[in-house]
């Protein structure tokens, strides 16, 4: 009899997000092999030939989290060779695919059946898997809407980690020169607009009336796409933020205009670190089956307000 119910094959690169269903499985009372977890008992062997007893013989099935870094490195290239070998001989299904994007993989069949956890959750996935290895998976529990909504709101949150950090470090990609005063004295002002946008669509999304919409009424239970496209669409709001501030820092102007801009910039820095707190704290209320919706955005113009006010007097 197998070891484990499944072994997980993936690259480094998304060991945030197979973490993660690692964890629920656990929680799913499924069996798996994850590295992490089996560190202690790797520790000083032949891992070409362990590993390949695992991902051969050792497991049910094999879910093979495939992306670019998974098709160039070269232990994931180890791990799928083995998987693929154990498929040849077996009556049934063994490699379940699970895809990041589009990568081709050697091997792989064309029409094989897959998964796309681009917009799936690590604790959508873990239920798939459970459901796939025979595992009980009871019915959705009280606030479960909350939950799919906080899962969301991670998922892609940390989508963004390399713009975020960009973002601390002042980072931001050339934009179109601005040579006149006029010109950068009109962007500002365009800009500035749609940093209000933004911070009034955060408000809108949030609202009742969305939330009504997405998690249902009171007593009813919510959709779960709407949830997520509500989810989706909180986060498109966060990376505006970003890439508005990264639009300020990038774009060249004449030099009196430039103190106007970088201090602009750092407007979007309060709302989105309460963009993120409130995330964290709503997926770690997500896990209590409970949640609250409310966000206040805040944020001090004084001093790009003085600085406009000089740019406009001399």
């Amino acid at each position: 009899m197998p070891k484990y119910d499944v072994c997980l094959s993936f690259a480094g690169e998304n060991r945030d997000y197979v973490d993660e269903v690692a964890r629920h499985l656990t929680d799913l009372g499924v069996s798996r092999f994850y590295d992490t977890d089996e560190q202690a008992d790797l520790w000083g062997k032949n891992l070409v030939e362990h590993l390949d007893q695992i991902y051969r013989h050792d497991s049910r099935f094999c879910v093979m989290f495939i992306s670019e870094a998974y098709a160039r490195k070269m232990w994931t290239r180890h791990e799928r060779q083995a998987a693929f070998d154990r498929a040849l001989v077996s009556d049934a299904e063994y490699v379940l695919p699970a895809r990041f994007d589009d990568t081709e993989l050697p091997a792989l069949r064309v029409g094989t059946g897959y998964i796309d956890i681009s917009n799936r959750t690590p604790r959508e996935l873990a239920k798939m898997i459970a459901a796939k290895v025979g595992a009980e998976v009871g019915g959705p529990q009280p606030g479960w809407e909350y939950q799919l909504f906080a899962d969301h709101l991670a998922l892609h949150l940390n989508k963004l980690e390399d713009k975020r950090t960009s973002h601390e470090m002042g980072f931001a990609s050339p934009r179109r020169a601005l040579t006149t005063d006029t010109e950068a004295l009109d962007h500002f002002m365009s800009r500035s607009r749609v940093f209000d946008g933004i911070v009034n669509g955060i408000a809108d999304l949030l609202s009742p009336g969305k939330q009504q919409w997405a998690f249902g009424r009171a007593g009813r239970p919510g959709d779960r796409e709407r949830i997520r496209q509500l989810a989706n669409r909180f986060v498109e709001e966060y990376e505006k933020l970003l890439d508005w501030s990264a639009d300020l820092r990038g774009t060249p102007t004449p030099a009196r205009f430039a103190v106007l801009y970088q201090t602009a910039a750092q407007l979007a820095n309060e709302p989105l670190t309460q963009i993120e707190t409130f995330v964290q704290e709503f997926v770690d209320a997500g896990e209590r089956g409970s949640g609250d919706l409310h966000l206040h955005l805040s944020y001090d113009p004084s001093a790009v307000e003085a600085e406009l006010k000089k740019v406009q007097t001399t």
